[in-house]
């Protein structure tokens, strides 16, 4: 009675076993993640071309870039950046 006792948990322990190391399904190739949404432009990242043609555009963009300034932004390029000047206009405040 031991003896068949002992073998019955045996084969109850192997079928167990068995089960779960069994293949499923898994030969299907995962499908690829949907690519991330694509970053919208930062507005800030550059002189627009507004600013660099008339002093309207150029105060237009100081005062954009004055409220939307960030601590971590990378700091924008004016080597190739030649601003408007006027000798007519009066001085905008900012």
């Amino acid at each position: 009675m031991k003896k068949t006792l002992s073998l019955s948990f045996a084969l109850a322990a192997v079928a167990l076993m068995s089960g779960c190391f069994g293949g499923g399904d898994d030969d299907a190739p995962m499908p690829a993640p949907p690519p991330p949404a694509p970053a919208p432009p930062d507005p800030l990242a550059a002189v627009p071309d507004s600013a660099t043609q008339s002093t309207d555009g150029l105060v237009a963009y100081l005062k954009t870039l004055s409220t939307n300034s960030s601590e971590t932004r990378e700091p924008i390029d004016l080597n190739r950046v030649t601003l408007p000047q006027s000798d007519t206009a009066e001085p905008a405040a900012l």
